[in-house]
């Protein structure tokens, strides 16, 4: 059975355009955690939280899941938060402020060992997820 998480980020301070409603694909089971830390290659650690509600707004949960943005693509690995999005804090000590992130794909060598037990490696293009092939 397929399935799949309607998304939306309504527009406001963080993520000014927000996001129209998505039908996002499911294709590995959903990890879910208050918040997401990442380290890129050079050290860096950034770290991503949910975000809910309206004006300042407040932390909530963070989703990562594989998910294909076309039948035939690749499998990505999304990350999704609350009603307003998420929001990344860089390193303290890089003096950048946090931003907000409608969703990231995160790359396959960034997604943390505690994140990949639970939604597995990357999906292979499933026969009946792309369909039948039509030779003309």
């Amino acid at each position: 059975m397929t399935r799949f998480i309607e998304y939306e980020v309504k527009p406001g301070a963080d993520v000014p355009a927000g996001l129209p409603r998505q039908r996002l694909l499911v294709l590995s089971p959903v990890w879910r955690g208050a918040s997401l830390e990442w380290e890129y290659p050079d050290g860096q650690r950034h770290t991503l939280v949910g975000w809910c509600g309206p004006g300042a707004g407040e932390h909530g949960e963070v989703q990562v899941f594989w998910t294909r943005h076309e039948p035939r693509g690749p499998a990505v690995c999304l990350v999704i938060g609350g009603d307003a999005g998420l929001k990344e804090y860089p390193p303290p000590e890089s003096g950048e402020p946090p931003r907000g992130l409608p969703f990231l794909a995160l790359a396959e060598s960034l997604i943390p060992a505690d994140v990949l037990e639970v939604i597995g490696p990357r999906p292979e293009l499933q026969v009946e997820e792309a369909g039948p092939l039509l030779l003309g």
